[in-house]
């Protein structure tokens, strides 16, 4: 190899080629993907201002660190650091409808006795969990035992809130109510199909309304 390729090549580092990896993806989503949405800009200044920050760090090794393969694995380390952290903060729970689920809401109550737990904790990456027929999932759970990302999956396989079709989900306020002097926890998601959904509490309100009735019913068997 000769010295002059070998002393280009000792340029490029892991950091530099997903910066430009980034940018590019940037100018892609710019050129052929923007629609007027404000979550598309906000992407794109994300990736550059990841960009610029990768740019900043590779251009610090690089003055502070002569030896080039010390370079290559630290930067490899940083990578697979902030990858680690990326996916730990992004773990699912995925809800998975029922087939022919023509439920409008889906909705997790906590702390009912004598029901399952949702099995999650600190060291849980991803939960798969079955959303019967009412749309209704009872759990002897806190709320708080929860994952930071949550899904929904039509037994065909697609995902809400993705690219490619227009099923929608949107996350509704927690909210409880009270039965027999005891306090329920519940949250509530609402599904849907269009380029953008609106919930208001008067839609709300009125689903509450219903979910306690049936609450009320299966707790009286």
């Amino acid at each position: 190899m000769k010295p002059r390729f070998k002393k280009i090549l000792r340029k490029i580092t892991p950091l530099l080629i997903l910066t430009i990896i980034f940018l590019i993806y940037a100018i892609n989503i710019l050129i052929t993907e923007m629609d007027g949405q404000g979550w598309e800009l906000l992407i794109v200044f994300a990736l550059v201002g990841i960009s610029v920050i990768f740019l900043i760090v590779d251009l610090l090794l690089k003055k502070f660190v002569q030896n080039w393969k010390k370079v290559f694995l630290i930067e490899i380390g940083i990578i697979l650091l902030l990858s680690g952290w990326f996916q730990y903060q992004n773990r699912p729970m995925i809800f998975e409808l029922p087939e022919n689920f023509h439920q409008e809401y889906v909705t997790v109550i906590y702390n009912v006795e004598n029901e399952k737990e949702l099995g999650i904790n600190a060291f849980t990456w991803r939960k798969k969990i079955q959303v019967p027929d009412n749309g209704i999932i009872l759990t002897s759970s806190d709320i708080n035992e929860s994952l930071p990302k949550t899904d929904f999956k039509t037994v065909n396989g697609e995902y809400y809130n993705s690219n490619g079709n227009q099923k929608m989900s949107i996350k509704l306020s927690d909210s409880e109510f009270e039965k027999n002097g005891r306090k329920y926890k519940f949250r509530t998601w609402r599904l849907g199909e269009g380029e953008f959904m609106v919930s208001t509490s008067k839609d709300f309100e009125k689903y509450k309304s219903e979910l306690i009735k049936t609450f009320e019913k299966k707790a009286s068997r």
